[in-house]
């Protein structure tokens, strides 16, 4: 999966080569790509016309990907319009989100990308690793079986996750969950 964002305010996307996904059930030899775009927070696009959304989706595709996607030609599209239907995440959200197993019923289980996981994976992925917890949960498993772990960070990424825990300790006087979130500034 692809995050990305900047062309419209305040919508985001995600794009995905299915073909890579799924590629056991796809012929090296069979040409083209099949792309899936995921735009979220995407009110404003709703009131497009099935034809612009899929002409937007084809122009930040050849945004993202450049010449080879600006060559190639939609044959066929399927757009999909779900008003409301967007994530919840808000900055101290993560507290309240159930665990993989329910603390106050015995058979219930969790899966989506609203539960809680220490994996660091987040939306549709989010989504298939909590289902794996979730059925280990129900085997009697372990947590983490059958499920990738996230690589390390890369040494500029863990100093820079380091730099900023080290500036919310301080902003939150010796208490980094006391420091004000980035949010907490934009408004």
């Amino acid at each position: 999966a692809n995050a990305c964002w900047g062309f419209d305010q305040g919508v985001g996307m995600t794009y995905f080569n299915v073909k890579d996904l799924h590629g056991e059930n796809f012929s090296d030899d069979a040409p083209g790509s099949v792309l899936e775009v995921d735009y979220y927070h995407a009110d404003t696009l709703l009131v497009m016309s099935e034809d612009d959304i899929a002409k937007k989706v084809k122009q930040d595709l050849n945004t993202i990907l450049g010449v080879e996607c600006a060559a190639a030609k939609v044959v066929d599209a399927a757009i999909v319009k779900l008003p409301n239907a967007v994530n919840w995440y808000f900055p101290g959200s993560y507290a309240d989100m159930p665990d993989s197993e329910s603390q106050a019923l015995s058979n219930v289980y969790f899966a989506g990308d609203l539960v809680r996981t220490r994996h660091g994976s987040w939306s549709q992925e989010k989504a298939y690793v909590t289902g794996i917890e979730a059925s280990n949960c129900i085997r009697g498993k372990s947590l983490s079986e059958g499920v990738i772990p996230l690589a390390k960070d890369e040494p500029h990424v863990a100093l820079g996750r380091t730099a900023v825990s080290q500036f919310r300790t301080l902003l939150g006087a010796g208490e980094k969950n006391r420091a004000p979130s980035l949010v907490d500034f934009l408004l």
